[in-house]
């Protein structure tokens, strides 16, 4: 009897252990999943609703990918150093790599001017105004020094670039609170930068999130750059941690010479990074004529790469994503030669291209 006693006990044990062990692993699959949604590598239902388990196969690839792309051995499955990297400290943006070069990628458009103004909104109280002003200047520089791009910070007014702090549901895309997701951008022409307020903000540190390195990255993001495979780059998703004498990987520079140019000058000034001469190649919007999204008639829509949505207004288009939408710009600054008056337009994520149709109806009345 006492012999069955024990058996029994063992076996109690061993089967809650199992169970325990089985419920961590089904917790750390479904954190997985959500994850690799979260940031672009698994396909989101449009209805949240009918929302299912990918397939064994469709989650083996995004894994795949995921572990590619971090410098993790290739296998596809769950292991403990692929749960890890994912916890990770990190951008969040998307992570829409090329999947066959995975080299840097473009994120949307891009500015048609070379002179761009900034504005800090609200600073961390972590650093201060003046360090946190001075942490953002030095930010700008990474790129000013390898392009023609030239940055004014203003203190009133509309910017291209609008720079904040906000606490999980202060931001229009709520933050997650200290950990994980550090910072979040918008790509050209919305160029909005938001920072964590709950991270614990420094500069000069090892300790904390050193917002000079963060915010060069996002700034990155409101230039048009995408994330970048290499670990090393300033552009990578994933946030390495201070670096006492920072520099742009190669990879930072190839990509956003290849959307700006190069310098054409070897050394940058005070002037060149906080002077600007207004151009005359992208006027403001008229505002005799400027358009309500509420009021105006719509020729199409687009569900893009990235989430963003474009809604097209004849020669006129808004980019609307989960922080709201921009003022509108003509469309032929976003898609060059592209003409308004769409009748519609169709985004292919298993091409990566975009597809728009003008005069359809004539077509379909002739056939």
């Amino acid at each position: 009897m006492a012999q069955w006693m024990q058996y029994t006990i063992f076996l109690t044990a061993v089967l809650r252990v199992w169970s325990s062990a089985e419920t961590s692993r089904r917790l750390e699959f479904t954190e997985a999943q959500v994850y690799l949604r979260q940031f672009g590598y698994l396909d989101t239902p449009l209805n949240p609703e009918a929302q299912r388990d990918p397939s064994e196969r469709a989650m083996k690839v995004a894994l795949s990918l995921f572990q590619r792309v971090s410098g993790l051995p290739v296998t596809g499955n769950l292991d403990r150093a692929t749960l890890l990297k994912m916890r990770q400290p990190r951008c969040g943006v998307e992570d829409p790599f090329n999947q066959k070069s995975l080299k840097y990628r473009r994120f949307g458009g891009f500015w048609r001017k070379k002179n761009l103004t900034y504005r800090v909104y609200s600073y961390t109280p972590d650093m201060g105004k003046t360090a946190t002003q001075t942490a953002i200047r030095s930010a700008f520089k990474y790129w000013s020094d390898v392009t023609p791009l030239i940055f004014k910070e203003i203190n009133y007014g509309p910017a291209d670039i609008q720079i904040s702090f906000h606490k999980r549901d202060g931001c229009p895309s709520p933050f997650d609170g200290p950990g994980h997701v550090l910072a979040h951008a918008e790509a050209p022409p919305s160029g909005i930068v938001h920072f964590d307020e709950d991270e614990f903000w420094t500069e000069g540190k090892y300790y904390g999130s050193n917002l000079r390195i963060v915010a060069a990255h996002e700034i990155g993001h409101a230039l048009g750059l995408g994330h970048s495979q290499y670990s090393s780059a300033l552009m990578a998703a994933h946030y390495t941690g201070y670096q006492a004498n920072f520099r742009l990987h190669i990879d930072d520079i190839r990509g956003i010479q290849a959307i700006y140019g190069k310098r054409l000058s070897s050394t940058t000034t005070a002037d060149d990074i906080y002077a600007v001469t207004y151009p005359t190649t992208m006027a403001p919007f008229p505002r005799s004529e400027m358009l309500d999204p509420c009021t105006a008639k719509l020729d199409a829509i687009l569900l893009g790469p990235s989430r963003k949505t474009y809604a097209f207004s004849g020669d006129y288009v808004w980019t609307i994503t989960n922080m709201g939408h921009n003022s509108p710009v003509k469309i032929s600054l976003l898609w060059k030669g592209l003409p308004g008056n769409l009748n519609a337009a169709v985004y292919s994520p298993r091409t990566n291209k975009t597809y728009f149709f003008k005069d359809i109806g004539d077509a379909l009345g002739d056939g």
